[in-house]
């Protein structure tokens, strides 16, 4: 299988760079596909990364084992999704089990080929690694926020958190998540049944409507209030 530069250059690993340069950095890095089916396992938790990974099609989960065998979802990865870059470049063995939840295919790049260039230091080499930092500093932020939903000391909190920090996200009131239930609460690690509960009271409460992944704040200044 061969990666399809101009679906690349829709990434923003490979932002700014023009599609001939694509193709020719595929061939300069060694770069490989990889298709896997529902419920394939990219790596395992405790496995070296040593390559980074760009989702060409489909959708990966990266998740992290409790003690008591419940998962949390660390992160999910849709199309143009880059997965392995911190792990990679921290060459640190990874916390996470990421697996693919659709069919879904992968691009791998490996490290060294990404941070040794070529010989004539090509602007698109250049270009490829500045795009990357600026995706790593990107997911740093994101995983702050999800730090912050799950710091919050009640439940409700942690759903305000989340709603808020999506919508302002997507720029909108009303916005969809990738999430369904089951799996919205392994990401913000509390009980299903709880966290209907709860969705439900602030329905009632006249906070928000909501219909499986999508959701509308109807007064998010007055949700805002229920953080202070």
């Amino acid at each position: 299988m061969k990666a399809d530069p101009a679906v690349l250059r829709r990434t923003p690993l490979f932002e700014g760079i023009a599609a001939p340069e694509i193709e020719r950095l595929l061939t300069c890095l060694g770069s490989y596909t990889r298709l896997y089916g529902r419920g394939g396992i990219l790596w395992q938790a405790g496995e070296d990364v040593a390559q980074l990974g760009i989702v060409l099609r489909g959708a990966v989960d990266a998740r992290q084992t409790r003690p008591d065998g419940s998962f949390q979802i660390m992160a999910r990865h849709g199309a143009g999704g880059l997965i392995g870059d911190l792990l990679m470049a921290a060459g640190q063995t990874s916390p996470v089990t990421v697996t693919a939840q659709e069919e879904t295919e992968v691009l791998y790049l490996p490290l060294e080929r990404i941070m040794a260039g070529c010989a004539r230091e090509c602007p698109c080499h250049v270009q490829l690694r500045l795009n990357l930092l600026r995706e790593m500093a990107a997911k740093f932020w994101q995983q702050r926020r999800q730090i912050a939903c799950l710091t919050e000391s009640s439940l409700r909190r942690r759903i305000v958190r989340f709603l808020l920090s999506e919508a302002a996200e997507q720029g909108r009131s009303a916005f969809s998540v990738s999430y369904s239930r089951e799996e919205l609460a392994a990401f913000l690690g509390v009980n299903r049944s709880a966290l209907s509960r709860e969705l439900g009271r602030l329905r009632q409460e006249g906070y928000l409507t909501f219909r499986r992944g999508s959701f509308t704040l109807l007064a998010p200044e007055r949700l805002r209030t229920l953080l202070r």
